[in-house]
């Protein structure tokens, strides 16, 4: 038992799409496994209350509420006015959970930093409205790793509102990305921690519908999977790499899961999408409407037949990381990525998987055919060390994430 059990902790992420649900809960899970209490705050609470009533004594979940988006900037959710009114919210409704489980906050960790640092005014505000000592997992920090020489440069990281980390009640940053956290830790004058890219890690259902009908469809083919159709993930490229090989006969099935977020397409794009979609090639599964795969027996039960996870981002939208390559290693599966960045690092030191050029058709399809007979661009076989790559990244990697985080900010 270290000094540390029964601390409670605030747990606090303002967004609910993706996978944020699943890195929420195992957070709780592993706050709670190494003997703290926690106080959850998240956009739909109710989502948590099975984990409420099998802990009742040491978890209290409560809704937070969002500013809503920009009045400043269309389409937006981040201005100097919202971020602001993000460390008020959260600071009023931390105190009123203190007050009903009779709880005192040790500090605070924002699951989703990001959200508090674009366009923050100043720390002093953020310290403030808080009131506690806080910590927080910043995902998008890769702007940290170029250059911030000039006017523009220095006003475009003024505005990202990364010097909020050097307040002192911050004391601690996690990040994903091992890239970014040397530069994280010189800029924030902070002890920074490397974070597991989790993956929730469930038993997958292969007979839920939705794997049945893929199943079904792809009538024993190799299947190449997407999960979540944005622009940033490349799916644009994977549709291009579909038809190719609809038009040469691969014997290959296209899986496309998840939300279809026409809005990061432009108007040229949506309409070649839906254009597509309109007469589709019979190597394909994608359905417009079908929203989100829920995690957990669902997701790993439709994973599972994938032979190849698809997961080449555009570096020019997002070059950080991706619990993709942890779901594949879980599932024994290659990935595609993209070149240059630490994805890339990844696969080629673990050998799951294959780079490619950002968007390039050509070499896409090139490492489908490689990875499918498991053979590495060197011609060589692939000798994939999933198990080796899985472990820095399990559930009980995270577990010791948080008694290394809960130790260095309690001892701060």
């Amino acid at each position: 038992m270290s000094s540390y059990d029964q601390c409670p902790v605030a747990l606090v992420d303002p967004i609910w799409v993706g996978h944020h649900a699943t890195y929420f809960r195992a957070f709780i899970e592993s706050f709670l496994e190494v003997g703290a209490r926690v106080v959850a705050l998240c956009p739909k609470p109710e989502d948590l209350d099975d984990m409420v009533k099998a802990h009742p004594d040491r978890l209290s979940v409560s809704k937070l509420e969002e500013p809503g988006d920009s009045k400043l900037f269309r389409g937006r959710a981040h201005d100097p006015f919202t971020t602001r009114q993000r460390w008020h919210i959260a600071g009023e409704a931390i105190d009123a959970q203190e007050d009903m489980c009779g709880w005192k906050v040790d500090f605070v960790f924002f699951a989703w930093l990001d959200s508090y640092l674009r366009f923050m005014p100043s720390s002093a505000t953020a310290d403030r409205l808080l009131g506690r000592p806080w910590t927080g997992l910043y995902f998008r920090a890769q702007h940290l790793t170029e250059p911030a020489s000039g006017i523009l440069a220095k006003v475009k990281q003024r505005l990202k509102g990364d010097f909020v980390m050097r307040s002192e009640d911050c004391r601690l940053i996690s990040g994903v990305d091992e890239r970014t956290l040397p530069y994280v830790e010189s800029y924030s004058k902070k002890p920074v921690l490397l974070m597991p890219d989790i993956t929730n890690e469930a038993n997958g259902d292969p007979e839920v519908p939705l794997a049945a009908a893929i199943r079904e469809k792809a009538a024993g083919r190799k299947i190449i999977g997407i999960v979540g159709l944005e622009k940033r993930k490349g799916f644009l490229t994977l549709l291009r790499v579909a038809k190719k090989a609809a038009d040469q006969g691969n014997p290959w099935f296209f899986v496309f899961t998840g939300v279809l977020w026409w809005e990061t397409l432009s108007d040229e794009e949506a309409a070649w999408v839906k254009d597509y979609l309109a007469d589709p090639p019979d190597n394909i599964y994608l359905d417009p409407e079908a929203g989100m795969v829920p995690d957990g027996e669902v997701y790993n039960g439709v994973a599972s037949l994938f032979d190849i996870f698809f997961a080449a981002y555009l570096n020019s939208l997002y070059n950080g990381s991706s619990n993709v390559l942890t779901k594949g290693a879980l599932l024994e599966k290659p990935c595609i990525v993209t070149e240059g960045a630490c994805l890339e690092d990844r696969v080629k030191a673990y050998r799951i998987g294959l780079a490619v050029p950002e968007d390039d058709d050509r070499r896409c399809f090139e490492a489908i055919k490689r990875l499918l007979v498991g053979e590495h661009w060197d011609g060589k076989p692939l000798n994939p060390r999933y198990g080796d790559y899985f472990a820095l990244h399990s559930h009980e990697k995270l577990v010791e994430h948080v008694r290394e985080m809960i130790s260095t900010v309690m001892a701060g």
